[in-house]
């Protein structure tokens, strides 16, 4: 009841994905103003507790970037999470790009992996992808090299090589990270994943790893000015990048309609909600 107790003194408002319009700033403030228009993430951590869907939030400078001109509000809001998820895992914890660098994604069909396939891509890495049998059509024209159909391989991680892999991105944290990291990674590779499923294999995985070249992380992402600008940004806007935006709604319609497609196993992309003019 402990946690209730902190939630009832401090209420909490939910979802971290902010698009929106600059209405004041600070007096030290000089890459924004007002009227502009911005996209970012707000930080994912205990102490936050505005949240997105919100009519006004206060935001750090440098966790936001000007929107580029030919990306609409709905696409800003689909973007940001998957994409700083993706690029802070692959290139600042995976060091991506390396000669001839080689990636398994595991998840690669949902929104983290498809994203995480083409920003791999990107930054010139091959990518072997490991989907459900719904998902192997768009990872392929994504730009998946090797393709795994988990539906249908009982023995998925047996198709694989043994040290073959710079970096191992489990996107759903399903994988033995001891497993993985000690019989698929290169000398120097990096496995990382979003959230352990299991976190005493997790920690394990990190064990074992202690006099290794290879290394077991775990992405706490970031929403930083650069990478928004120079790398999430740029990529949507030369449509290098392709977000899938499941639907819309009003946020009158927030309770029930995210709720339902959230569970719905139809679901192809991002929820967006529409927050101007409140409830």
């Amino acid at each position: 009841m402990k946690a209730i107790s902190f939630v009832d003194a401090k209420p909490q408002v939910v979802e971290t994905t902010k698009p929106g319009v600059v209405e004041a700033v600070g007096a030290n403030v000089r890459d924004f103003e007002t009227g502009m228009q911005v996209f970012g993430n707000l930080p994912y951590a205990s102490s936050t507790t505005q949240g997105s869907l919100s009519e006004h939030i206060t935001v750090k400078w440098d966790a936001l970037a000007v929107k580029p001109r030919n990306i609409n509000m709905d696409l800003a809001a689909a973007a940001t999470t998957e994409s700083l998820t993706d690029l802070q895992s692959l290139r600042d914890i995976g060091k991506l790009p390396v000669q001839g660098g080689r990636v398994l994604i595991n998840g690669a069909g949902g929104q983290v992996g498809s994203c995480a396939v083409q920003i791999a891509v990107a930054l010139g890495s091959e990518v072997t992808a490991i989907v459900s049998t719904k998902d192997i059509e768009k990872v392929t024209k994504l730009g998946a090299t090797t393709v795994i159909d988990r539906k249908k391989t009982p023995n998925v991680m047996g198709q694989l090589k043994g040290g073959e892999f710079d970096v191992i991105f489990d996107t759903p944290g399903k994988l033995s990270a001891r497993k993985t990291t000690t019989k698929y990674l290169k000398r120097g590779g990096v496995y990382v994943n979003t959230s352990p499923d299991d976190m005493l294999d997790f920690l394990l995985g990190k064990l074992f790893t202690l006099f290794s070249s290879k290394s077991v992380k775990m992405i706490m992402v970031e929403s930083k000015k650069a990478d928004l600008e120079r790398g999430i940004g740029e990529w949507i806007s030369n449509s290098d990048l392709k977000i899938d935006i499941d639907s819309v709604h009003d946020i009158q319609d927030c309770a029930s309609a995210t709720m339902s497609r959230q569970k719905d196993p139809a679901k192809h992309g991002r929820v967006v909600v529409k927050v101007k003019g409140g409830f």
